[in-house]
């Protein structure tokens, strides 16, 4: 690659050359069409640009990442395989004559006499697919597919899947007969139309992906950053001197990629501000005017005076008193040890409660409807009033502690567990069903298998909650550090206050790193 001059201008003698390649998005020059506007980079940085047509997206992408090429077109999913090592950057994105955003899908064409209408329906039929490397002709389209249970890397779900070289092909394809639908650029389709080499009433679309980010223009990262900045502002400017061309024949102008990541989000965002969005924000704020004038709440009051109640707290708390610290260490081990055996508890009953609770395991519809009505009982009423109920009972210890969070707590487990037993995919439990299996082996063999994973971060995540929880119970009679914030309170020892309230940080942090990691070795 020729050396330039820090300013960006090439050696006086005017030799060498650069290499541009452009991955085979479309097989016809219209289609793709940036001859002219390299030949005018060409002019204006003084130097030759070789433009070369790939024959696939692989061959585009090594012939950057060796150095073969110093520019290139690659669409949105090439450019990122090509970007990973750091040996390309994006430096413009064309947008489309008329269209006001780089933006563009991938269409599921049909030809207009087809009886497919949904995606759905493409399930064993004849597919087109693009080279695996094609955001719109392949990746994206198996994303699309795959949220409805068809694999488009699968034989099964197909009883023909044909690789096109470009989306023209994959075009041509669909009105020859040759396959049932395709999946193709928007930017390919409608070039087609306008052009009329696909004719009105040839073809229909059954299915538009969301946006995909515009296919941007790259040099090599080697360059030499005068250069970069020259041909990006050329090539940024270029509408202005000339008709410039790319992706989808005719363009506008070339943007910046920050431009163009911003019109992408816009694309997301901007169809959800309707006036259903509008009016339900000013209903919400409505609501909470009403409610604070209800409850003689003062936002501004409290915002101008918060900071000095809280300094004053907070100076009365400083610093935290440690010197009991052993006897804080045992009482943070009791609100472990509490949460543990709540959850342990929990555990053990929500699971024949949800067994119950579940449309798919549960003996008959009126034991479900007991089960569902048990979980939503226990789940109204809060762990406070259970546990002030039992210290009553059964007098002050870490028993109504234990006893509260475990029943509390098994509403919420019992539902999640049953929620998770419906959603399973039905495909093995209906195999067990044909075979005359038992329901507990039904159960067993089909269903447990498929929530072990939810099921543990169920489990840990009601842990982690239970420990906080234990925290509070302490202060009704329940045992635990709990008790000892409550009697700090009462006797004014904030800075006790304050050192219990770092202890419990320092619990519940560890305790979540923890789960973190074991939730990791079941995902």
């Amino acid at each position: 690659m020729m050396d330039i001059t820090e300013d960006g201008s090439p050696p006086p003698s005017g030799i060498g050359a650069l290499t541009m390649v452009v991955a085979p998005a479309s097989d016809h020059i219209g289609g793709l069409d940036l001859q002219s506007l390299m030949d005018y980079v060409s002019r204006e940085i003084g130097m030759p640009i070789n433009l070369v047509r790939c024959e696939n997206y692989g061959e585009a992408i090594a012939a950057l990442a060796s150095g073969a090429a110093a520019l290139g077109w690659l669409g949105p999913q090439a450019y990122v395989e090509a970007a990973r090592e750091g040996r390309v950057e994006p430096f413009a994105v064309g947008v489309p004559l008329g269209g006001g955003s780089p933006n563009y899908q991938s269409l599921f064409v049909v030809r207009d006499d087809s009886a497919i209408t949904t995606l759905a329906e493409v399930r064993g039929r004849r597919i087109a697919v693009g080279d695996p490397h094609s955001t719109s002709g392949y990746n994206v389209p198996r994303r699309e597919l795959a949220d409805i249970g068809i694999r488009i890397d699968s034989g099964s779900d197909f009883i023909k899947i044909v690789q096109a070289s470009n989306h023209d092909e994959a075009l041509r394809m669909v009105i020859d007969g040759v396959v049932d639908v395709a999946p193709v650029s928007s930017v390919n389709y409608y070039e087609n139309v306008r052009t009329g080499a696909i004719q009105r009433g040839q073809l229909r679309i059954i299915h538009k992906s969301p946006d995909i980010p515009g296919a941007p223009l790259v040099y090599a990262a080697s360059l030499a950053p005068a250069l970069k900045r020259r041909i990006k502002d050329i090539v940024l400017g270029a509408h202005e001197h000339m008709e410039i061309g790319g992706y989808g024949g005719a363009l506008e102008r070339y943007v910046d990629p920050a431009e163009a990541r911003l019109k992408l989000l816009e694309a997301y965002i901007r169809p959800q501000w309707t006036w259903k969005t509008y009016l339900s924000i000013f209903s919400l704020l409505g609501v909470i005017w009403l409610v604070s004038f209800d409850l003689e709440v003062d936002p501004l009051a409290l915002m101008t005076s918060a900071g000095n109640y809280f300094a004053d707290v907070i100076g009365r708390m400083m610093p935290p008193d440690f010197t009991d610290l052993p006897n804080l260490l045992l009482a943070m081990l009791e609100t472990v040890e509490i949460a543990l055996l709540g959850t342990v508890l929990a555990i053990s009953i929500s699971i024949p409660v949800a067994l119950s609770a579940a449309r798919n395991t549960a003996p008959n519809y009126a034991i479900y409807l007991v089960a569902r009505l048990v979980t939503v009982f226990f789940r109204a009423i809060p762990e406070f009033i259970l546990a002030m109920i039992l210290v009553i009972a059964i007098g002050f210890g870490a028993m109504p502690g234990v006893l509260a969070l475990g029943f509390h707590t098994m509403g919420f487990l019992a539902k999640f567990y049953a929620d998770a037993a419906e959603d399973v995919d039905s495909g093995p439990v209906d195999a067990l069903n044909s075979m005359g299996a038992p329901r507990m082996q039904v159960v067993a063999f089909a269903i447990v298998p498929q929530i072990i994973a939810p099921f543990i971060g169920y489990n840990l995540y009601i842990l982690d909650r239970n420990i906080r929880m234990a925290t509070m119970l302490g202060i009704v009679g329940a045992g635990g550090i709990g008790y000892e914030l409550q009697a700090a309170f009462r006797m004014f020892e904030y800075q006790r206050v304050s050192a219990i309230i770092i202890l419990i940080f320092v619990t519940i942090f560890a305790i979540d790193m923890i789960s973190s990691r074991i939730r990791a070795k079941f995902h």
